[in-house]
């Protein structure tokens, strides 16, 4: 499929982090969705990508998400550049 639906379940969602992320504490997702609000999902660390495999619920708005990797290492703390995700209404 090459789109993501609202509602959509075990979406993958892929961020490149262009880093190392051995080591890290903390990874997460932060989700910035269409009307403003905020959400944070804990992913995980496949080389270099934060991954997350959407959930019930996640996705529950359609229109443009900001995601962006969150790292936290025992040096520091940063985050990803951010993404843009389309999210499209049912039957579009």
């Amino acid at each position: 499929m090459t789109k993501t639906y609202v509602g959509d379940v075990g979406t993958e969602i892929r961020l490149e982090t262009e880093a190392s992320l051995a080591g890290a504490t903390t990874l997460e997702i932060a989700a910035r969705k269409p009307d403003g609000t905020e959400a944070t999902w804990t992913a995980t660390a496949d080389g270099t990508v934060v991954r997350y495999f959407t959930q019930a619920g996640d996705l529950d708005q359609s229109g443009q998400w900001l995601l962006q990797a969150v790292v936290v290492t025992p040096s520091g703390a940063w985050r990803g550049e951010t993404a843009k995700l389309k999210v499209y209404p049912e039957y579009r």
